[in-house]
This record gives structure tokens, sequence and C-alpha cells, in this order.
């Protein structure tokens, strides 16, 4: 579909995406965090879980447990989504609308659509809830480069894409996968986010590799603007674990900094986005 045919979500201020090629690199980690931490500078936010094949956001924002919402019921059968006549009202954790497919599922439980489907089945879920007006909605993408991201690239104005990747070859090589999608459908890349290339000592407070650093000499990401460089904190999974997001628990942590950084980061590449665009 051509970018001006493209649908803008009403009342929804700016569309962002946050992408990786590669599970496992802390990309649910990121999308609460920047989320959380947009609505503590005074934003007003939602945030959209996208994956669902292992949707986590649930547990990241410590609402587990299945919710009977106004609107909706947690046993709807989520082929029932499109005959809803009502509005699925999100439920609200530390300032952010949110809404996952885990909602509607036992927490174990399996979703397999197909992939043709899935992005049929996220667009569904995006369109009937009442987001009313935000600032940002905030979508946690799966891996890959297949659905649902494809069918939000096209049908959707995309506003930024924010993309997550650890140090290693090939985290990073899969990841600048995901950058030439987003490039091809025209979405801004408003940068990298590089997680866990450092661990925190929880005894002596140092910082050493976890992970091996890229040995190759160039990567299509290496220009992208780097959004920030997240330290694994121990402490920072336990309390995510437990429905804490380090930016409300930890605050004061190198890790929240980072989050709080990255978030005013987001905001000022947006408005450069656009006024390169005006």
């Amino acid at each position: 579909m051509p970018k001006e045919a493209r649908k803008r979500l009403e009342n929804i201020g700016a569309l962002l995406v946050v992408g990786s090629g590669k599970g496992g690199v802390g990309k649910s980690t990121v999308s609460v965090n920047l989320a959380v931490a947009l609505a503590k500078q005074g934003a007003s936010v939602g945030l959209l879980d996208g994956d669902a094949y292992g949707p986590s956001i649930p547990l990241m924002l410590g609402v587990r447990k299945r919710s009977e919402s106004k609107g909706w019921s947690a046993a709807l059968p989520l082929a029932d989504l499109k005959t809803q006549q009502r509005k699925i009202q999100p439920l609200t954790r530390y300032g952010v609308k949110i809404i996952s497919v885990g909602f509607f599922i036992g927490e174990e439980q399996a979703v397999a659509p197909m992939p043709d489907a899935l992005g049929l089945l996220m667009r569904q879920l995006l369109f009937s809830v009442d987001w009313g007006e935000l600032d940002y909605l905030v979508i946690d993408l799966p891996p890959g480069t297949s659905e649902p991201q494809d069918t939000f690239c096209r049908e959707l104005v995309v506003d930024g894409a924010v993309l997550v990747t650890t140090p290693q070859d090939i985290a990073r090589i899969d990841t600048a996968k995901a950058l030439a999608m987003f490039q091809r459908a025209h979405v801004p890349v408003l940068g990298v986010v590089h997680n866990m290339g450092s661990v925190l000592c929880p005894h002596c407070g140092e910082l050493f590799e976890v992970f091996p650093r890229s040995t190759e000499q160039r990567n299509a990401l290496d220009s992208v603007p780097v959004l920030g460089d997240i330290p694994l904190d121990p402490g920072v999974v336990s309390m995510s674990d437990q429905g804490y997001p380090v930016v409300v628990s930890m605050p004061e942590s190198a890790a929240a900094r980072v989050f709080s950084e990255m978030a005013q980061k987001v905001t000022q590449r947006l408005t450069e986005e656009r006024e390169g665009e005006a």
C-alpha cells in the first residue's frame, strides 16, 4: 500500500513500534520501560503487546491474572473480537494503557494463528480498543520480519521504529534485517538500543561484558543513532518478573537512567523526523 494511503490512528499523536530480528534480546523489556518512562515524563501513553505467540507484557507489568475489565471478558475467544459491539477498555498500569492477547488466554495457553492470519488478528485487536487520546502508542512487535510487522507497516502510518539488539554477531545481523524491512516500508528508524552488552556485578558493582562483541567490521546498524546501552542487572530482571519495571522499581539505577534518557531521545528524534518532512 502506498505510504500516502496508509491510515493514521484517530487521536494517536505518534505510533511507535519496537522490533528486533531475533528473540531473546530484551525487546519487551525495552517496550515496557520506554512506555512507562514516557508516561513518567508527562505523556499519555498506550502499549499494545503485539506478540501473540509469547505475550510477556502482562507479566512485566504485574497484570498476569485475567481481568474482567468493563467492555470485555477475559474468557472472550479471540475469534469474537471482530463481533464486539463495544470497544475494549484497556487496563492501566503505571500510567500506561495496555492491551495484550495474554489478557484473553491462560498464562500457559498457546496461541497458534496461521502466519497470514496473525496480522489480521493484531490489527483487529488494535482497532477494537478504546485508547482515548494518546501522545504515544507503543507496539511491542514479535521477533522477525514477517507478521504482524508487514500488516502494520503496509496499512498504518508508523511514525518511528526502535530496534533492539545485543552485541554479538548473530543478533546484530538479524536486527539489520529488521532495519532493512522498516526502511523498505519507509518507516523512520529512530535508533537502536544495545541491550545486555554488560552485566552489573551485584557484589562489587563493576560492569563486565556478558556477550562477545561483534567481530563484523561493518554492519548496517552502524548507521543508526544509538538510543542507549542498557546493562544487565540481576535486580532489574528479578523485579521485572514481579511486575515492576526498572524505571518504577529502581529509578536511580543505571538501567533506569538509560531508559529515561531514551524516552527523551525518542521524543527528540520524532520531532526531527517531522520537521524533516515539513
